[in-house]
């Protein structure tokens, strides 16, 4: 059909239509970079020479399924532009922010789902029954412990990726070692508790101190002997 009919059926005018006629590799090559399609003008950053080896790069570590985060990126653009010989070039975070946006790239977690925690019920606790309990206590002498799984091997779960790439995950590392962490209202810290596998770890070997309460058994999880040694000691 000719461009007035067509223009007529696309509901644009028959000026836009011919431009894009014109522009028509251009749009389909930008299409196949994972250029984003809502940016009406291509414009380029203050360095354009390390933002396309920066993309580059990104391209072909995300071909082996590395996890790729901000600071890794932003550092690897300025040894970029460093070996390039371009001098005073930070990545800032607002050049990062332009960069991802122009290069369509987003941050998503590359498996799984997170299951929603129960928050009504969190709310209505600490309403009506967390008031009672620290009643009689002043904010010095009221902690919290939490313990964590620190999975020291692991991959990151997120990475940066271009945002029409499938999301493959990874089997995930599952050494690890279980820290308790405890800290007052007012703010005051407790040594943290560390918890491995090992009872003498070799890396331990002619160290006389740590900077953390270090207890193991077989599994590296906390127990309810380990917590009650660990508060006794406090206690004392």
């Amino acid at each position: 059909m000719g461009q007035r009919e067509a223009a007529i059926k696309l509901q644009i005018s028959q000026p836009l239509l011919c431009k894009l006629l014109k522009k028509r590799v251009e749009i389909e090559n930008s299409a196949t970079l994972n250029k984003n399609p809502n940016i009406k003008r291509i414009r380029s950053g203050k360095e354009e020479q390390v933002e396309s080896a920066l993309l580059l790069w990104f391209i072909n570590v995300r071909k082996n399924d590395a996890r790729i985060n901000g600071p890794i990126l932003r550092q690897k653009a300025e040894e970029l532009a460093k070996k390039m010989g371009i001098e005073n070039f930070i990545a800032s975070e607002g050049w990062f922010y332009r960069w991802k946006k122009r290069e369509n790239i987003v941050y998503k977690r590359t498996y799984g789902e997170q299951k929603d925690a129960d928050f009504s019920a969190a709310e209505n606790w600490l309403k009506t029954e967390w008031p009672k309990i620290i009643s009689e206590y002043t904010p010095d002498n009221v902690y919290n412990a939490d313990e964590t799984g620190l999975f020291y091997r692991a991959l990151p779960e997120h990475s940066y990726l271009l945002k029409n790439e499938n999301a493959k995950g990874c089997k995930i590392s599952i050494e690890r070692i279980t820290v308790l962490c405890c800290a007052s209202m007012s703010g005051k810290k407790q040594k943290l508790l560390a918890i491995g596998k090992s009872k003498n770890p070799r890396c331990f070997k002619s160290v006389k101190c740590l900077p953390v309460d270090y207890y193991a058994n077989i599994n590296a999880w906390m127990t309810s002997v380990i917590f009650n040694e660990w508060l006794i000691k406090w206690d004392k």
